[in-house]
């Protein structure tokens, strides 16, 4: 005897009508199961996009954040709402514990993985649960949205949801090549400021009336570059000026943040001579930061 088809759904990304026993939304390529998760939640949901250039670290960024969380004290702790978010974790853990970095996110938006926890903060009133939903973006497919808005709906539509939002910088990439990556972390910013119609002309006054999203500036990798390590805020003003600027006269809520993974890695080579950074061992500093401070500004 076949089972009952699920229950229509709206799409948690984009709001469409999901009344078919598929796995993707057929307009943004969410996954339908993520969806039925956030149906059966009562907690406020946020969602917290993280975008960032190609390499720039996006993928172990969110598994190891997840890992991190799961573990976490009793007063800021998260844990994966359904087995779907754990891929990510898994994914990412598992590599880590290989000393080698996972592969590239592929840009085809039905393989992307996604997060969907819930974050159980200690207050003075008691404990407060939020649901946090972030998908892990390709590089490629980010660049390719920022260029031409709408080629992914997936990535505009959560962008457009977002109460937070990490903007990952490879700290080692802005450092040696400053202009590009601050040319590229600008036209990010300017993204996002327009999928939230924060005008230029007008983004004093739109500044005074709505919050708007908080961006968190994550320079990622400081293991490698402690210029970014030991002051997130003034590396962010000498070296990506153009951003540093951007972000003053456009966000309210913005702050500058540095995060690494491994406490040293290098580049080896193969039998072939292909070259690739490897982590030489795992050591967390400054992953969770950001996104208690995101989360601090959705109360």
């Amino acid at each position: 005897m076949q089972g009952l088809p699920p229950l229509a759904v709206d799409c948690a990304c984009c709001g469409g009508r999901l009344n078919e026993r598929i796995e993707h939304c057929p307009n943004c390529e969410a996954p339908v199961s993520l969806s039925h998760a956030v149906a059966t939640r009562s907690s406020a949901q946020n969602f917290i996009s993280v975008l960032g250039a190609s390499n720039a670290g996006k993928t172990v960024f969110l598994g190891l954040l997840l890992d991190i969380l799961s573990k976490g004290p009793e007063e800021f702790r998260g844990m994966a709402t359904s087995a779907f978010s754990v891929d990510l974790q898994e994914q990412v853990v598992t590599a880590l514990e290989n000393r080698s970095f996972p592969e590239k996110t592929p840009n085809e938006a039905d393989l992307w993985k996604w997060l969907h926890c819930q974050i159980s903060m200690m207050q003075k009133k008691g404990i407060r649960d939020v649901d946090l939903i972030s998908p892990d973006f390709a590089g490629e497919a980010i660049a390719m949205e920022v260029n031409q808005a709408g080629m992914y709906p997936a990535i505009q539509s959560i962008v457009s949801k977002s109460t937070g939002l990490l903007l990952l910088c490879d700290s080692m990439r802005v450092r040696d090549e400053g202009s590009a990556e601050d040319l590229f972390g600008m036209k990010l910013a300017s993204y996002i400021a327009q999928q939230h119609e924060l005008s230029n002309e007008h983004a004093a006054q739109q500044r005074k009336r709505s919050n708007g999203p908080a961006l968190a500036i994550v320079f990622t990798k400081c293991d490698g570059c402690s210029e970014a390590r030991d002051d997130p805020a003034g590396f962010a003003a000498n070296n990506t000026p153009r951003l540093f600027e951007f972000c003053r006269r456009t966000f309210r809520d913005h702050a500058f943040f540095a995060a690494s993974v491994a406490g040293s890695s290098g580049i080896l080579s193969d039998e072939t001579g292909c070259q690739q950074r490897d982590p030489f061992h795992v050591q967390p500093q400054g992953i969770l930061e950001p996104l208690r401070w995101l989360v601090s500004r959705s109360e």
